[in-house]
Parts: structure tokens; C-alpha cells; sequence
């Protein structure tokens, strides 16, 4: 059995992970954990930062061994050391005071999550950072989640039972939420898929056997079901929408354009006619 290593930032790479975000900033700097559930990160591990945190729901305690560590490898090692019962999409907080907000896997659950991120600009101070980590629709892993969570409401007639993922993001649909709301990429990581929400207790006995089925199609068949399952992302708050519209281009000189009371001139003798404020060409394409 190989032992893989720790992943090492090198001098050229930007931080990405929240660990590596934590390290980098200065003490007394201000940490929103939201959606935070029991914890995204080890809070004791940090004691320079002011770490508020902040959920919809009171974080269940982590089962604890006798040595005290978490029992569960999916708890923390520690409890929030301020917590705060708020949604998300509406935060109880002031403007302008987070250094750094950590979304651990919240944006799919969301019923709003433009509004969620609206809300953490708000909250952010300039040049803040924002992590986000969230599944990728397209992969195998949330469409089977999705597939599980359908199942057991409908078919096991749970139909109390919230569906979780809300949401459906590619890479494109997550950073056009984020670029409108006035953030900018910093770096990102495509990250394979574990498949660690198999760890729930009701489903955890067939894990591993899963696991090595899906690995059996990879190596057998070249099918890989694990990669390219979730986005890891890092953004700077930086004001101003970099999200930009364009509604039309011109079908002479390529020019993109947008459709406003002034740029497009359209022609009275039919809807799809228009003029290229660029060529001056008439364009008969919507």
C-alpha cells in the first residue's frame, strides 16, 4: 500500500486550501466559518484568528475517544469557539468586517445561493477572501448523491426528507454567481471524489465495497467515476462586478454587443433587424 504525501504550496502557487488561507493571515484577522456545521477546519489550531461561526442549525457535539481526540475522522477536534444561529442567505452580521469567509460545501444546499454570496460580500472587507468548495453536477458522485437522496424520498416514501443539494453548479454557473457579486478568482483545484458521504452511519457498511467496485470500472474498463467530482476555489473580494453582459454580436465584424435604449439600433421593418454600431452593418439575426 502507497502512503501519499501532504500537499506542499510551492513559491509559485497561490493558497487555495482553507489551512493554507488560515496560515497566511495576519493575527487578530476576523474568520467567518459559514454553514459551518461542527466545524470546517480546527479553530485550536488557529488561536491568533477570531474565528466566528455561524450555521442554521447547533452544531452536534463530536464524539470524542478516550484520549479525547474526535472519535468520528469527519468532526473536528474542537468545538466553535463562537457560534451564531443565522442563515446563511441573510447573515446577522455587520458590514464590512470578515477577512476571510469559509463556504465548505454550503452553496449547493441553498435554496438562494446568489443571495448567499451577495451576503458574504457584504460582510467581507476589501480584499477579503472567500473560499467555496462544492460538488460538480456533472460528476458521477452528485448525480448518484442526487440519485440517493430522490430514492429514499420518493421510493422509500420519506417524502419529509430534504432534498440537499439544491443546486446545480459547473465551473462556469459558480463563478458567474461569484464575478456578479464582485469577487475574482485567485486559484482553484479540480479535487476527486472520496465519496465521503458514504461515511453516514445508515450506508457506511457498503463504503468500502463501493469503492472498490468503482475502482474496478477505472482500472478495467478507463471509466473513472472520481475524477473532477468537486471545485476548490479561492476568490478575492474586489468591489466592482466583473461579471459582464453581452446580448448580441455583430454577424460582419464580430463585435459583441448588448441591447440597451442606446448601442443597437433597430430597424422598424422587423424585430430581428439591427444595426452594428461598430461596422455599421445591418444584422438579421436576433
Amino acid at each position: 500500500m502507497e502512503t501519499l504525501s501532504r500537499i506542499q504550496r510551492k513559491e509559485n502557487e497561490a493558497p487555495l486550501f482553507i489551512e493554507e488561507v488560515l496560515s497566511s493571515l495576519s493575527p487578530g484577522a476576523v474568520v467567518l466559518d459559514a454553514g459551518c456545521g461542527a466545524g470546517s477546519f480546527s479553530h485550536a489550531a488557529f488561536p491568533a484568528l477570531r474565528v466566528v461561526s455561524l450555521d442554521v442549525k447547533t452544531p452536534r457535539p463530536v464524539p470524542r475517544g478516550p484520549d479525547g481526540a474526535a472519535a468520528d475522522p469527519r468532526g473536528r477536534d474542537d468545538s466553535p469557539r463562537h457560534f451564531i444561529l443565522g442563515d446563511v442567505e441573510s447573515l446577522p452580521l455587520a458590514a464590512s468586517q470578515f477577512d476571510f469567509v469559509v463556504m465548505n460545501y454550503v452553496l449547493e444546499h441553498l435554496t438562494d445561493p446568489k443571495k448567499s454570496v451577495s451576503e458574504a460580500a457584504r460582510v467581507m472587507k476589501p480584499g477579503g477572501l472567500l473560499y467555496a468548495a462544492l460538488p460538480n453536477s456533472r460528476s458521477f458522485d452528485d448525480r448518484f448523491y442526487r440519485f440517493a437522496g430522490c430514492f429514499a424520498k420518493y421510493f422509500l416514501l420519506k417524502f419529509r426528507k430534504r432534498l440537499e443539494h439544491q443546486q446545480r453548479f459547473d465551473f462556469l454557473s459558480l463563478n458567474r454567481i461569484l464575478y456578479e457579486a464582485g469577487f475574482r478568482l485567485v486559484s482553484f483545484a479540480e479535487c476527486p471524489s472520496g465519496y465521503t458521504w458514504m461515511n453516514d452511519p445508515r450506508i457506511r457498511r457498503w463504503h468500502v465495497a463501493f469503492l472498490r467496485a468503482l475502482t474496478f470500472v477505472k482500472t478495467n474498463l478507463g471509466i473513472d467515476l472520481f475524477s473532477g467530482s468537486n471545485y476548490l476555489t479561492l476568490y478575492e473580494y474586489a468591489g466592482p462586478a466583473g461579471l459582464r453582459r453581452v446580448t448580441h454580436v455583430c454577424a460582419v465584424c464580430g463585435m459583441p454587443l448588448v441591447w440597451e435604449k442606446e448601442g443597437l439600433v433597430r430597424r422598424s421593418r422587423g424585430a430581428g433587424r439591427w444595426v452594428c454600431p461598430y461596422c455599421g452593418a445591418e444584422n438579421v439575426h436576433g
